[in-house]
């Protein structure tokens, strides 16, 4: 427990000891003034105010000890007075004289009219002035039990206040706790994070050193089979070199053993000279050759020098592209650490914010209530705690930006290297420049892959592009589809509110009765105005809402036309190229064109479904099976619309009203069979409606047949169309139990 709360708890209790040491000693006091020791109730009555000066009853008894010590004192004076008014009748009337100076509290009792009387019978007055006393004291005993029991009510309104400010303040010290807490876990959060990171921050850099070192390692090896391969080819130019020079040494003793064969054989000077010219051109040739290979062994050492300045001028490269990392890491740390410091000054804002709230609440309760003032003085010292805090966290951005100072001096020692590395790598242009012949070869290359690498860019940039366009198209069209839905999800839940509000209320058999009313109204058109507003009012006594009943006159009316056609057809009186029969039908029973256009395939396919066993909706990406699959199910007597999508189906779901669904599992585009089944599940309006899923031999069926239905079901490729029908027999058997039950 904090000290606020120790001190407080301590205090109360004081004070709660010092009410009732001071309670004692008034039942003390009350004690001693029943039996007439005033001098001690006084004793009693100073103790009880010393311990509690805020009791006004300490007060009141003074007034009540000061008073029954008067009756006291005049007492004595009326006892001898009983014996004496025999001899001494005149002073009889002295009392009364005195008792009507000073009257009782009580009062009219006390100033008798018959002040003749008296004399007769003196005996009586110290009797009389006796019982007022008596009469007087009891009606103070009842007002000081009247004072002690507001007293005690006082007292329980201040205890009660006392553990109401106890209560109050146990809950301050509970949210101080709290939001200590509080921040205490944020605190924690924030260090845990800070690890966090640091653990991230160490396993990125371990992988960049990695790849970094593993780069520079495969940079070294191509490096060094480059090198091998150099030293290999000088090598093999050596050798071929000195192998020339061996033959030409070969051939110059095979001359010089000609020469000398020659000289044997020919004694003539001039072929001597010949043969010295011939030596010394071959020695000329040798010298040269001498020479060359000097100068190729020069080249292949100053390729090795060039060799070992490019590894050391990579290694340098190396070392600033390092020294960079670390900056650029060092950069990062620095708005990590200024990112947290905002985080902390916003959290300190905060904290702050808090602390003044907490000190208006302290305030308004000091005004409330003087025992507040120990929790103000608690709620200033967790504000200097705050301010403590505010302040380290105020060094700490202080040594942050310090470091950064730190960080911003490396950097500049790091940029002043970068900038010798950049000189260094100029010298090392200046060098590379002397290279550009060398080069020369290596630029076409480079150009060439450029010019490769920018041609499969551009067709790089073309396949984006009609990626781009493809999915802008596919993006289209899943709005579209999307838009479609929605259009018959919001048709559809406006059906399903009226069906809400029905199963809501309760309403089914008032609906049904209302429905059979309007149906024997709309028998022969729309009804009179009389009737309808009977109608009306049979709908408003059955407490059916006013939406329920439009949509129910809606189905009836409807329902009422559709009849109507069909007798009109059935009597052959309906020519089929004449509308005005059908116009007039609309006018006598007030179907709208609006409606008229949205239900027309619907009726038409009711009338064709006359002649037919059911209206199946065949939805199937193959032309040819679908096609097939019509065929037969006409045969059989049933009428087919066929969909080449489930967003066709859609579409067509509403118009058509179908008796089944036969629909492929799998489609190239767009929604799935089985997506279009939960979508179907979904709505109150068809959920009600067999469906059959078709999925070819070998593809995975992503619904389990014990997740289907009692009024669906699924079959797969090649189908057996005896074993269709059969299938399709029993969910139209289902179907029409469900419709029955619901009639």
């Amino acid at each position: 427990m904090s000290s606020k709360g120790v001190n407080t708890a301590q205090e109360l209790a004081k004070l709660n000891a010092n009410k009732e040491s001071a309670r004692h000693c008034l039942l003390a006091a009350d004690r001693f003034l029943k039996d007439g020791e005033f001098q001690n109730a006084r004793t009693e009555l100073d103790k009880a105010l010393k311990l509690d000066p805020s009791n006004g009853y300490i007060y009141a008894f003074q007034d009540r000890i000061n008073y029954f010590e008067e009756l006291k004192k005049k007492e004595p004076p009326a006892k001898p007075v009983a014996p004496v008014p025999p001899a001494k009748p005149a002073p009889g009337p002295a009392p009364v004289a005195a008792r009507a100076e000073k009257p009782s509290p009580s009062g009219p009792g006390a100033t008798p009219k018959p002040v003749g009387a008296e004399p007769k019978k003196p005996e009586e007055s110290p009797a009389r002035e006796a019982e007022l006393q008596q009469k007087a004291i009891e009606e103070q005993v009842v007002a000081e039990e009247q004072r002690r029991r507001e007293l005690s009510e006082r007292a329980a309104t201040e205890e009660q206040k006392k553990k109401e400010i106890e209560a109050r303040a146990a809950m301050e010290d509970q949210r101080r706790r709290e939001l200590e807490a509080r921040v205490a876990a944020e605190e924690q959060r924030r260090k845990e994070l800070e690890a966090r990171l640091a653990a991230e921050e160490g396993k990125k850099k371990e992988e960049e050193i990695r790849a970094q070192q593993e780069h520079r390692r495969k940079e070294l090896e191509d490096r060094a089979a480059m090198e091998e391969q150099i030293r290999k080819e000088m090598e093999q130019r050596v050798s071929n070199e000195e192998q020339k020079r061996h033959e030409l040494e070969a051939r110059i003793r095979e001359e010089e053993s000609k020469r000398r064969e020659t000289e044997a054989r020919a004694s003539g000077e001039q072929r001597r000279r010949e043969l010295e010219m011939r030596a010394e051109a071959e020695e000329q040739k040798r010298k040269e050759l001498e020479a060359r290979i000097a100068a190729e062994e020069q080249r292949r050492k100053e390729l090795e020098t060039r060799l070992a300045a490019e590894e050391q001028r990579r290694k340098e490269e190396e070392l600033r592209r390092a020294e960079e990392l670390r900056r650029k890491e060092l950069e990062d740390r620095i708005a990590e650490e200024q990112q947290k410091l905002r985080s902390l000054e916003t959290k300190a804002h905060e904290e702050e914010r808090r602390r003044k709230e907490l000190e208006e609440r302290a305030a308004s309760e000091v005004l409330k209530l003087k025992e507040l003032e120990l929790r103000a003085t608690e709620e200033e010292r967790r504000r200097r705690e705050l301010e403590l805090r505010v302040a380290s966290e105020e060094r700490r951005s202080r040594e942050l930006e310090e470091r950064a100072v730190e960080e911003q001096q490396k950097r500049r020692e790091l940029e002043e290297r970068t900038a010798k590395e950049e000189r260094r790598r100029k010298d090392a242009e200046d060098l590379a420049r002397e290279e550009q012949l060398l080069k020369e070869v290596e630029a076409r290359e480079a150009a060439e892959r450029a010019r490769r690498e920018s041609e499969m860019r551009a067709q790089e940039e073309a396949r984006r592009k009609e990626a781009e366009e493809r999915a802008e198209e596919e993006r289209h069209k899943l709005e579209e589809m999307r838009r479609q839905v929605e259009e018959l999800t919001q048709a559809l839940d406006q059906e399903k509110k009226a069906r809400e509000e029905v199963s809501k209320h309760n309403l089914q058999n008032a609906v049904k009765q209302l429905r059979t009313t309007m149906q024997a109204a709309w028998v022969n058109g729309a009804p009179i105005e009389q009737v309808a507003k009977s109608i009306h009012e049979l709908a408003a006594s059955l407490s059916i809402p006013e939406e329920v009943e439009q949509s129910v006159q809606r189905e009836v009316k409807l329902e009422m036309y559709s009849r109507a056609v069909k007798e009109v057809i059935a009597k052959r009186k309906l020519l089929r190229n004449s509308s005005s029969t059908l116009e007039w039908i609309r006018k006598v029973y007030q179907v709208t064109v609006a409606e008229y256009l949205e239900n027309e395939s619907k009726f038409l396919l009711d009338l064709v479904a006359d002649q037919y066993k059911g209206t199946i909706l065949l939805i199937s990406k193959t032309i040819g099976t679908k096609d097939d699959i019509t065929s037969r199910l006409k045969s059989a007597g049933y009428a087919v619309v066929q969909a080449t999508s489930p967003e066709t189906a859609l579409e067509k779901i509403e118009k058509v009203n179908p008796n089944l669904i036969l629909s492929d599992a799998e489609f190239p585009n767009g929604l799935s069979g089985v997506r279009f089944l939960h979508i179907i599940r979904a709505n109150s309006k068809f959920n009600f409606i067999p469906f059959i899923l078709v999925s070819d031999a070998g593809e995975p069926l992503q619904i389990g047949a014990s997740d289907l239905r009692p009024n669906e079901g699924c079959m797969q490729r090649p189908l057996e169309y005896e074993e269709l029908t059969n299938l399709i027999n029993e969910k139209l058997t289902h179907f029409r139990e469900y419709i029955s039950s619901l009639g």
